[in-house]
């Protein structure tokens, strides 16, 4: 790859990025509990570290976690652009064996995620920690591919987030079907790495499961698609978005079939759990 095309593909990124940043930021208005310049932001697997980035070059007080380190040289250009201190620990590695999060209790107003809870192998875990750093009022809004999507979207074997089974996954690996990192392997290797991925790497959980681990962490969750495909900037989701005024069945759909959005919030003390009372039934999709 040249020089220039590596330049124009760091700013499709960050272009990507920052409509990502305003995506979140139109959601949470929507939902009656805006983001600002004094609010403690968790990038939940925030991978590479790229929309930490993003966030604090817009003024926001972002921090990241993950599994592994896969985010020093965004740490370091952090750095460089005078938004992180050098001696400010904004990334942090989560501890595998307990799902830790490596920050002190009631640190964060928001807590995000794009794409982390399908890979999350104990929810109950993930949940309690996420429950325990949030502030009492914090609220926390995850974006993630449904289990009934029709091409699954690490592996890219049509509904194989319901079916797993060796010879399935094999069936579509002799038809040539690959990620990105599998073009040269043979069927074979990419059966047996996506049956090991599917089965070691992701946990699709129906709908009333999401909505009962939730519920048991926060007593109150919301699935928000209506939410989010109002103010997604993708052209089929703006499409959605027209349609569903008529259609009010259509982010039910997107969410069985395509993209689950759940937003929920840590009750303050002495205050009974329920769902966001700002969330309307409209912006609401019933789990399934």
């Amino acid at each position: 790859m040249t020089q220039s095309n590596q330049e124009q593909e760091a700013l499709q990124i960050q272009l990507i990025q920052d409509m990502l940043i305003q995506l979140i930021q139109d959601m949470l208005n929507t939902l009656g509990t805006p983001i600002n310049s004094t609010s403690m932001i968790l990038d939940f697997g925030c991978g590479e570290g790229k929309l930490v980035h993003q966030f604090r070059k817009k003024g926001l007080n972002a921090f990241g976690v993950d599994i592994e380190n896969r985010y020093g040289h965004v740490h370091q250009i952090c750095i460089e652009e005078g938004i992180s201190k050098a001696n400010e620990d904004i990334f942090r590695t989560m501890e595998v064996d307990n799902f830790k999060i490596p920050f002190a209790d009631d640190t964060f107003d928001f807590i995000v995620s794009f794409y982390v809870f399908e890979h999350v192998q104990n929810w109950s875990q993930s949940l309690a920690e996420i429950k325990r750093v949030l502030k009492p009022g914090g609220t926390s809004l995850h974006i993630f591919p449904s289990r009934y999507c029709p091409i699954e979207p690490h592996i890219f074997a049509p509904f194989a987030g319901v079916i797993q089974a060796y010879a399935y996954l094999a069936f579509w690996a002799i038809l040539g079907i690959r990620n990105s990192y599998q073009k040269k392997l043979s069927w074979k290797e990419v059966a047996r790495l996506n049956f090991e991925y599917l089965r070691t790497r992701t946990t699709y959980l129906p709908g009333s499961e999401i909505r009962k681990e939730v519920v048991t962490q926060f007593g109150n969750v919301s699935f928000v698609e209506g939410v989010y495909i109002k103010h997604h900037f993708g052209r089929v989701t703006r499409y959605l978005s027209f349609i569903s005024r008529k259609f009010p069945f259509i982010p039910q759909l997107f969410s069985t079939f395509f993209t689950r959005v759940i937003f929920f919030k840590k009750q303050a003390t002495g205050i009974s759990s329920h769902p966001a009372e700002l969330v309307s039934t409209v912006c609401q999709t019933p789990h399934s």
